[in-house]
């Protein structure tokens, strides 16, 4: 069948596991790989305090590999108020594909913000800023690229 325009192709289906695994992949931070299925659990903790939902961390890991294919809804509550992306994203492809390409997006300009940084570091050194100068006004041909790009490496 072929879509017409304006019309939305169907989201990828995806199990929950799939989902599950894809924000735990994805949603930690910079300086450390994915959390355990124990610190997922122990993150839920404090802020099930008021009455919320918490998860196991054996729940967790069940969820994770697919044994438990129809969790609860407090157990889907609980992982996505931690992971920022409500209990809706297990449950709704459409509304994961929407949350994915978002966080996608955000990587794309957290990337492009450290590239920024590394440029700006790299300008920083005074040796850097002097090959820069020297090599600044010089055509391709004299550096001898013969093409219009020139790729400088920078090695620390």
């Amino acid at each position: 069948m072929i879509a017409a325009m304006g019309d939305h192709l169907p989201a990828e289906r995806r199990t929950i596991a799939q989902k599950l695994g894809y924000l735990i992949e994805t949603l930690h931070p910079n300086d450390r790989g994915p959390y355990s299925y124990q610190e997922i659990a122990e993150l839920i903790r404090p802020r099930a305090s008021g009455g919320g939902p918490t998860v196991s961390h054996g729940t967790i890991h069940n969820i994770a590999i697919g044994k438990v294919t129809n969790p609860s809804v407090d157990s889907l509550r609980a992982l996505g108020d931690l992971f920022g992306v409500g209990a809706r994203y297990f449950l709704d492809d459409e509304a994961a594909a929407a949350v994915d390409a978002h966080i996608r997006e955000i990587q794309d300009g957290a990337e492009g913000a450290r590239a920024g940084n590394d440029l700006a570091d790299a300008l920083e050194d005074k040796d850097v800023r002097a090959v820069a100068f020297r090599l600044r006004g010089l055509s391709a041909n004299a550096l001898g690229c013969g093409s219009s790009e020139v790729t400088v490496e920078i090695k620390r």
